[in-house]
Parts: C-alpha cells; sequence; structure tokens
C-alpha cells in the first residue's frame, strides 16, 4: 500500500507555456464511494486503483489517500471502462519539477488541472506563465466528481 500525499490547483490563465509531451489518459469510476474504485489506461499501460481517504484535511493541508493500485491487462481495462459508471479523458503532462498537469476533453473540453505530490504536503514550485488557486480541500475538483457532474462553478 501507499499512501498518496498531493494538492490539486484549478489553472486559470497559460501564458506561452511550453509542455512536456503529454500521455493520453481514459479512466473510469466502477464505485465513487469509499474506497474510490477507478480504471484507467495510462498511455499502454491500464491500472486499477482504490483508494481510500485517511482523513478529511484541514484548510491549507494536503490530501491523504490510502493507495492500491495493480497494473492489469489492457483487455480487461477496455472491458471495465465500458462499464464505468462515469468517465472521463485527459492528458497529463509532467513537469521536471514533479507537477502534473492534466489537460481534459470531452465533456470536461477547456479544464485544466495541476497537481503535486510530496511526502510531506509540500506546496509546488511555481511553473512560469501558469496561474492558479489551490482546490485541494474542494471535493468538487476530485476526478471521480467531475466525470460525474462536470466542471465546477465558482
Amino acid at each position: 500500500m501507499a499512501t498518496e500525499i498531493e494538492r490539486k490547483f484549478r489553472v486559470v490563465a497559460m501564458e506561452s507555456v511550453a509542455l512536456p509531451p503529454g500521455i493520453p489518459i481514459d479512466q473510469g469510476y466502477l464505485s465513487s464511494e469509499e474506497p474510490t474504485v477507478r480504471v484507467r489506461t495510462k498511455g499502454e499501460h491500464a491500472f486499477l486503483t482504490l483508494k481510500y481517504m485517511d482523513e478529511n484535511p484541514a484548510d491549507g493541508e494536503a490530501i491523504r489517500h490510502a493507495e492500491f493500485e495493480y497494473e492489469i491487462p489492457m483487455e480487461d481495462a477496455r472491458e471495465l471502462l465500458a462499464r464505468a459508471k462515469a468517465r472521463l479523458t485527459k492528458t497529463r503532462h509532467v513537469f521536471a519539477n514533479g507537477v502534473e498537469l492534466d489537460v481534459f476533453h470531452g465533456q470536461l473540453t477547456g479544464f485544466i488541472m495541476a497537481e503535486f505530490e510530496s511526502p510531506d504536503g509540500a506546496q509546488p514550485p511555481a511553473i512560469a506563465g501558469i496561474t492558479w488557486r489551490e482546490v485541494t480541500n474542494d471535493r468538487r475538483y476530485s476526478n471521480s466528481w467531475m466525470a460525474r457532474n462536470g466542471i465546477p462553478t465558482d
């Protein structure tokens, strides 16, 4: 088991940013309740993931999840994606400093989210040309919520 400690940010502006190469992600949710059960294709690989919220973070704190992730055959992933209750697609760009930028497609086209994982819940390093605001403690910005409900309105 791994513990995922992350912060989430809604990208509100991008100017002349050279994005690193992206990897396509197709993910679906078999359950959005505790635990969240997700199936994902990520490039040529596929994964089944169970996530448990370890605690409800206080404002300003990172999210902590117990995460169990297993690589599965691509054929199984495609079958599970077809059965998913909610689904989304995105392209993930990972910067050298560890910031992950997700550019969403389909029903979430136009939405961009940044995530940063660290062992201590630290704030991410800034990226020139990207303006974001933290949404870590707003559950409407979880991928499972957005897959079911669309882009949150502020």
